[in-house]
Parts: structure tokens; sequence; C-alpha cells
């Protein structure tokens, strides 16, 4: 039996190992500089849509990538954030950045409000795994830097009125000097 050319060779789109490996080097860079990582399963959604959808996460500092399971999971392995294995199941996508954890959830859960079709899996934050629900509290939570402004304020307030009490004795008796005097 004669064998038959069926014609020129032609490259996988994915690149090969070289390939796949790039990108999950690429990934494994993305990854640790982000400071929280939120996993969301995309079901249901048009490409249109999901353009859509990172178009209006880009203004906040978040970047949503849809990426394959297994090449999200060996760069999370990289990165130190291998617990996040349980989460990727399914068509996920996954939400980073370089931003506050509050307001990479924030941006995310307000700018999905339209899409009913998205869903929240969970997340990386702090160094620990996060529930959908645990991702949502975080999203109402305020930004870190008014927390902080309260918790200072917290503490400037009773210091302020300690001085003022042991102040007081002071001010009156100058007040009673200056108005002697007069």
């Amino acid at each position: 039996m004669a064998k038959v050319k069926l014609g020129p060779r032609v490259k996988r789109k994915g690149g090969g190992q070289k390939g796949k490996a790039i990108k999950v080097d690429g990934l494994a860079a993305q990854l640790a500089a982000s400071r929280a990582v939120i996993v969301t399963e995309y079901r249901g959604l048009g490409v249109k849509e999901l353009q859509e959808f990172r178009r209006k996460l880009k203004p906040r500092g978040v970047e949503y990538h849809v990426i394959k399971n297994s090449l999200f999971a060996r760069a999370a392995e990289k990165t130190g954030r291998g617990a996040m294995r349980p989460l990727l199941s399914g068509p996920t996508a996954v939400a980073l950045g370089a931003i506050d954890e509050v307001e990479l959830a924030k941006g995310l859960v307000e700018e999905m409000r339209p899409y009913k079709a998205l869903k929240i899996l969970g997340g990386f934050v702090g160094g620990e795994i996060l529930g959908a629900d645990d991702i949502l509290t975080l999203a109402k939570l305020p930004p870190r830097l008014h927390l902080q402004a309260e918790i200072v304020g917290s503490l400037q307030a009773p210091l302020s009125q300690l001085i003022r009490v042991l102040n007081a004795p002071f001010s009156t008796l100058v007040h009673v000097m200056t108005a002697r005097a007069n």
C-alpha cells in the first residue's frame, strides 16, 4: 500500500511544550506581582461579553484572564499558591491585579452585576483560600486607607482628650493670672 501525502505539516496553535512553558512563566510572574487572585466561572458568556467585561475592569487595575486550568495550576505551584487547585474545575477565568485585595474584590463584584452568568468560585487572599461568600464580604469592606484612618482616629481621640484634661488646670491658672493682671 502506498503512502498518501496529506499536505504540509502544520504547527500547532499552542506552540508545543516551549510555548506552554513560556505561558506558565508569564502567568507565574503576573501571579507573583498580584496581591490577590479571584477565580470565577464564565460559563454562558460569549466572547463579546467577556471582552466588554475585561474593558470595564481594566481602569480599575484588574486583569481578567481565561486560562487553561492545567497551565494556571502549574503557575500557581511556581508561586507557592498551589492550594488554589481545588478552585480550578470547569471553565474558569482569573481576576488578578497588583492593587489592594479589597479594591480587587470590590471592582470585580461591581462590574459583574450585569452579567448574571458570571459566578465567583473563590480566591486566594493573604496566603489562604477564601470561598465565594468570603470574597463577597471582602468586597463590602471599606478600602485599606479608610480602615487605617479609622484606627488612627480611634487611637488619637483618647490621647487628645487626656492631654486636654492634663492641660486644663494650667490653662485655668493662666486665665486667672491674666484676669488678675488686668
